[in-house]
């Protein structure tokens, strides 16, 4: 008898440091018939890096963690699966979104302190809740003509076009021969002024002349230099400039056109004003539906 007393003494000498010195895991909440612990909560700030989290930062953190115990269970309920299909799919897509390789993405993994099949757990967590989303949210949100025509005339502003301005140039480096530019610019001047298109002066000019040029594009107030703004600000459709120093070139502008301010017509901003729409609705019937997902479950939060 005294040897089996020393023996099963002996037995818990050995294990009870190991034992004391792990923390007590309590009860952090219950979730339905389901309970988080304390332990769960704070390997999960853990994981994002939260080692010393305020009691506000865990109240929230154990907050989202209720919402989605709550909607694992629902999902359950609805026999919604996530495939590993479904889970290697997004990883590929991870991948092409970063143009990386599996091998790359397996090392940043372990550079933020997870695990490929750790990924994995959270991949398949994310498009289950994405899939119940689809299912109890997303499928119910719908957008009517009338309700983008509303939006449409509430927001004009939005989708008004400011007036451009559409350029070509003349230009003529100064180099080593400021002269010489000097006298071709005054060239290209007469040229224009005779109806000469730009594009037909670069290409007479060209083969004896340093000059450079062509279409600019189109810009709005704004976009061009001071400089140019100041040379083209009173010139109508088909005028030019005189000729504008700027850096170590002398330039011409040509206004080819100017483009009025406009309102977009709805057609073409219709499926821009749904996308927008239905995210405002799906945000609002989202937590709509969170709410009546917990008030019709059993939530107690024990932290």
């Amino acid at each position: 008898m005294l040897k089996k007393i020393v023996l099963t003494s002996l037995f818990f000498s050995l294990i009870a440091p190991s034992v004391w010195a792990e923390p007590l895991s309590k009860i952090a909440a219950v979730v339905n018939d389901e309970i988080i612990t304390t332990r769960q909560l704070d390997q999960r700030l853990a994981s994002r890096g939260e080692l010393s989290a305020t009691d506000a930062q865990k109240r929230q953190e154990l907050d989202n963690m209720i919402n989605e115990r709550l909607m694992e269970q629902r999902s359950r309920e609805l026999g919604l699966e996530v495939t590993p299909d479904d889970i290697e799919t997004a990883i590929n897509d991870v991948q092409q979104q970063n143009n990386i390789t599996r091998d790359q993405l397996e090392q940043a993994l372990v550079a933020q302190g997870l695990t490929m099949s750790g990924y994995r757990e959270q991949l398949g967590g994310q498009i289950l809740r994405y899939k119940l989303m689809g299912y109890e949210v997303k499928s119910k949100v719908d957008i009517t003509r009338q309700e983008v025509r509303n939006y449409y005339q509430e927001h004009l502003d939005q989708y008004r076009q400011a007036p451009r301005v559409r350029l070509s140039r003349l230009t003529f480096p100064l180099g080593d021969d400021p002269t010489a530019a000097q006298e071709n610019a005054a060239i290209a001047l007469r040229k224009l002024d005779d109806g000469e298109s730009v594009d037909d002066i670069l290409i007479n000019m060209s083969p004896r002349t340093r000059i450079e040029g062509g279409e600019m594009g189109s810009f709005v107030d704004g976009e061009l230099s001071e400089t140019f703004e100041r040379a083209i600000a009173d010139l109508d459709s088909g005028d030019h400039t005189p000729l504008v120093p700027l850096g170590d070139a002398l330039h011409i502008l040509k206004v080819e056109e100017r483009i009025p301010g406009s309102v977009a017509d709805i057609a073409t901003v219709e499926e821009q004003i749904r996308g927008e729409l239905r995210q405002q609705k799906m945000d609002q019937k989202l937590q709509e539906w969170r709410e009546s997902l917990r008030s019709e479950s059993y939530v107690d939060v024990r932290l």
